[in-house]
């Protein structure tokens, strides 16, 4: 099968950080592409920026369609675009925040989402009530890191996630941790093992539950909410839908 992981920000370090993750845990049979825009915000902080990387993002989607893909992945935890991108594509999609939250659901009773910038927790709370889940959200806790230095910095990274995921077990129950960040791709197992908890890695595990949707058939339903939009001209805009 052919997965393309799109990583919706312009950053080349962090996708080449992903796509080296991401290739040691593949199944041999996947051929795995990682890319991501080359315009748009340097990383996804904000409403406005996941808007501009949604609209330089959802070319790669049509690509994706065009080329004998069999997926696309969304690799950020804001899932930029996924609507948009479900309502283009005849391709399954999905977006690793949405996957990892109900996954989280499933794995234990209560999680906590570990975001960047505690302005984030917000957009976090909101996205965790859009996925109707928020009876399994414990907490919301922020590194006080940008998205850059998660994925620059893995010692730095590595000792906050390790600080703050050990209150959120201790003072919020906390049964499951989720990285919130693609920029911490990677982490999950060392943390997993030093607290004793589980930890959810949302572009590792988004990849193993895509190979095995592509493997079952499934894909987002076509008939309302994903329908493919109508085709129209855009003017003014310096691209065409």
């Amino acid at each position: 099968m052919k997965i393309m992981v799109i990583n919706p920000n312009s950053s080349e370090e962090m996708t080449h950080h992903l796509e080296k993750e991401l290739t040691q845990i593949k199944r041999p049979d996947t051929e795995l592409s990682v890319v991501c825009p080359s315009s748009g915000p340097i990383s996804i902080e904000s409403n406005y920026d996941a808007v501009i990387a949604a609209s330089c993002m959802l070319p790669l989607v049509k690509e994706a369609n065009t080329k004998g893909y069999d997926a696309v992945i969304i690799a950020c935890f804001s899932d930029p675009g996924i609507e948009a991108a479900k309502e283009i594509s005849d391709i399954l999609v999905v977006g690793i925040q949405e996957v990892s939250l109900h996954v989280a659901a499933i794995l234990g009773a209560k999680f906590t989402i570990l975001t960047p910038l505690e302005k984030r927790i917000p957009a976090k709370e909101y996205e965790v009530r859009r996925y109707k889940l928020e009876q399994a959200l414990a907490s919301v806790r922020p590194l006080g890191m940008t998205v850059a230095e998660t994925d620059a910095n893995p010692a730095k990274t590595k000792a906050r996630i390790l600080e703050v995921a050990k209150k959120a077990v201790e003072e919020d129950g906390a049964e499951v941790i989720v990285l919130g960040c693609a920029g911490m791709v990677g982490y999950a197992a060392e943390v997993e093992r030093q607290l004793g908890i589980k930890v959810i890695d949302p572009s590792s595990v988004t990849l193993k539950i895509c190979e095995g949707m592509v493997d079952a058939g499934l894909k987002h339903a076509k008939r309302a909410f994903y329908a493919t939009p109508p085709a129209k001209l855009f003017k003014g805009m310096g691209c065409n839908g």
